[in-house]
């Protein structure tokens, strides 16, 4: 027997990694026709959880990475602060390909990230800066209209906002983003390209001239 199914959202009882009750609306799942019986993907299901979570703070889901990128510690250096746009693109990048390593790269929502002659680079990351600085949780200074490494660090709003998604994201998320950022954070542009491009080959945007003859 062929079972046929059709997409719905719907509500959900279930438990987050602590295994406290939530209730998520309107996740996405599929309807057997024939017995009305619903079916959840886990995947959808933590993806739509942490949608909720974000859409109580405010935030849109891609957000929540970055905000946790900034509120890591990276060893003795100062929390909640990033020196260099270069480096937040390659963290955040790093921070979704370990989080895959472990299963959970589609679990939780990330930017787009898109090919570049220096490597991966989050889509969204300017607008999305520039969404939070609005907002006043983070001041922002220098890129390229002022010619000048771009530089930001979290207000006490911030702070505040952060450390609550710090809290409610599980360990691994946690763990992974402050060994990205540990690492990245002390290290040169170049040195972070040359790894990059190692690494992952098919994010580097090779021009070629054009053959003219």
């Amino acid at each position: 027997m062929v079972r046929e199914f059709t997409q719905i959202c719907a509500d959900v009882n279930t438990v987050d990694w602590k295994g406290n009750p939530i209730k998520i609306a309107n996740a996405p799942a599929l309807q057997d026709k024939k017995t009305g019986r619903i079916w959840y993907e886990p995947q959808a299901i933590a993806r739509a959880e942490f949608r909720q979570f974000a859409d109580s703070l405010g935030l849109i889901p891609r957000q929540i990475p970055l905000l946790l990128m900034f509120y890591a510690q990276p060893g003795s250096f100062q929390r909640g602060y990033l020196n260099n746009k270069y480096k937040l693109n390659k963290m955040l990048f790093y921070q979704w390909k370990e989080l895959e390593k472990v299963g959970l790269g589609e679990a939780f929502e990330h930017d787009e990230f898109v090919k570049d002659k220096k490597g991966p680079v989050p889509k969204n990351l300017y607008d999305d800066l520039r969404t939070l600085a609005d907002r006043g949780l983070i001041n922002v200074s220098g890129g390229p209209k002022e010619h000048k490494t771009l530089t930001a660090d979290m207000t006490k709003d911030g702070h505040h906002i952060a450390e609550n998604i710090w809290k409610y994201v599980p360990p691994q998320y946690k763990e992974i983003t402050t060994t990205v950022k540990s690492w990245l954070f002390p290290l040169n542009p170049n040195t972070i390209k040359d790894r990059v491009h190692e690494d992952y080959p098919e994010f580097r945007k090779i021009y070629k001239e054009l053959d003219e003859e």
